[in-house]
């Protein structure tokens, strides 16, 4: 099957300072890409859900996103490109809807809902979190979807589940992340009471939602493969908390097979028992974490490696050639020690490059920006460059999650303006007339 056209490219007329732009969409076929390169997704979604669409974007999925007049409250959401907060200008949308298109629709009126019926009727996939039952009080539960578009797969993302006693709770990503474990299992080493002084940490802001939409998506594939052999859709119902919960690793299996609870440790896996540290200041004031190496032979290389260096300690004493004698945290704590003394005796850089050259697993502890022009993130294409042609400027942006090695990820084009591609949608795909279209935008519609 051939690749859908896409609408991507928006050329403007000034714009530079905030205001609106007169935009002139012309059809282009460069930014396809990817290996769901046939399929529409139709978006009605706001942060929880708009990582999974942009996951089906760069997959090669058409993910049209459908916001209110106005544009989603997600465009409110800083920083803003030069601190200048507009609709336009969210960071945070840009990088969370690259690679879509946009149309605003007030689908709570009679008019609306039936164009929002149109564009189902179009879709292979509908990814809703709209606030509970939304949908079904316009008459569009699941059955009506069914009969509306029987090979449609519907992706519902709630905080809590569309059933049980938590139903109508609300929620946020750093509520989901404090229920869900994943902050209890994230901070600093305890003290040597093995009580805690610092409190749990969040991994990252809007990481619960990260977790909620790969799986979502991830699920979604699976049921459009299955729909290659049933012609029936599915609709997956996920709740971010579950998602979340069954994400923290050890944690949750140790709690409820043994009772034992896990630990919270700087850099490292919440485990049982408190290890070994791995995270080592360096020479020029920064850190690398040092690891040792799993593999047949692992130990031996590093110990050539730190004696290369200058720093083996006592570990050639006959004692530790005897395997038995390398065990232990009392062990792994010395040469965790021995290790730290090598890494304080040279440069970030210098010192995790020397050490992967030997397959001794090493890295360093760099801010985001330092990645950027890293060879092995350019070769996995993980950073991409975005045109912004009504600001006139291309700005870097986080690419593909994975390398991709048959089918390159979608890089663009970046995020739409509010109502960019309405007439685009509406006139040339469902066939309205553009007097049409300026009707129902005077009315608040579109």
């Amino acid at each position: 099957m051939s690749p859908p056209s896409w609408g991507g490219t928006a050329q403007a007329a000034g714009g530079a300072d905030g205001q609106r732009a007169e935009l002139v969409t012309t059809p282009v076929r460069r930014h396809m890409a990817g290996f769901l390169f046939d399929l529409k997704v139709l978006e009605l979604a706001d942060e929880k859900g708009e990582f999974c669409g942009k996951l089906f974007a760069g997959a090669g999925a058409e993910v049209l996103k459908v916001e209110p007049p106005g544009g989603n409250p997600t465009r409110a959401f800083g920083p803003f490109y030069h601190d200048t907060p507009h609709p336009d200008r969210s960071l945070y949308f840009w990088h969370y809807n690259v690679g879509k298109r946009g149309v605003t629709l007030n689908i709570h009126t009679s008019e609306g809902t039936a164009i929002l019926k149109e564009l189902i009727v179009r879709s292979d996939v509908l990814l809703d979190t709209l606030p509970l039952d939304t949908l079904a009080a316009l008459g569009l539960d699941w059955p009506a979807l069914q009969q509306l578009n029987p090979r449609l797969v519907y992706v519902v993302l709630t905080p809590f589940g569309r059933s049980g006693p938590w139903r109508d709770y609300k929620a946020t990503d750093l509520i989901h992340l404090a229920l869900g474990g994943q902050m209890m299992c994230c901070g600093y080493d305890p003290q040597a009471d093995g009580t805690y002084d610092t409190p749990p940490i969040a991994p990252q802001m809007w990481h619960a939602y990260h977790i909620a939409g790969n799986q979502a998506f991830i699920a979604a594939v699976g049921a459009l493969i299955g729909r290659e052999a049933t012609g029936m859709g599915e609709m997956i119902d996920l709740p971010i908390h579950q998602a979340v919960s069954v994400c923290t690793e050890i944690d949750v299996p140790y709690w409820i097979y043994n009772r034992t609870p896990c630990y919270r440790q700087t850099g490292r896996h919440a485990q049982p028992a408190i290890g070994a540290e791995v995270q080592f200041r360096t020479k020029d004031g920064r850190y690398s974490i040092v690891l040792p190496n799993p593999f047949p032979g692992g130990y031996e290389t590093l110990v050539d490696f730190l004696e290369e260096k200058g720093h083996v300690g006592d570990l050639r004493d006959d004692t530790y050639a005897d395997p038995r004698n390398r065990k232990g945290l009392a062990f792994a704590r010395h040469f965790a020690a021995i290790q730290a003394e090598c890494v304080a005796a040279f440069g970030m850089e210098e010192i995790w490059r020397e050490a992967q050259s030997r397959g001794i697993p090493w890295a360093p502890i760099r801010l985001p920006e330092e990645n950027l022009h890293d060879e092995q993130w350019r070769v996995r294409a993980t950073f991409c460059e975005v045109a912004h042609p009504e600001l006139g400027e291309t700005f870097t942006y986080v690419g593909a999650p994975m390398l991709p090695h048959e089918c390159s990820w979608r890089t663009g084009p970046r995020a739409p303006l509010v109502g960019e591609h309405n007439e685009l949608v509406y006139c040339d795909q469902l066939g309205m007339s553009r007097a049409e279209v300026a009707r129902l935008r005077e009315r608040g519609i579109v």
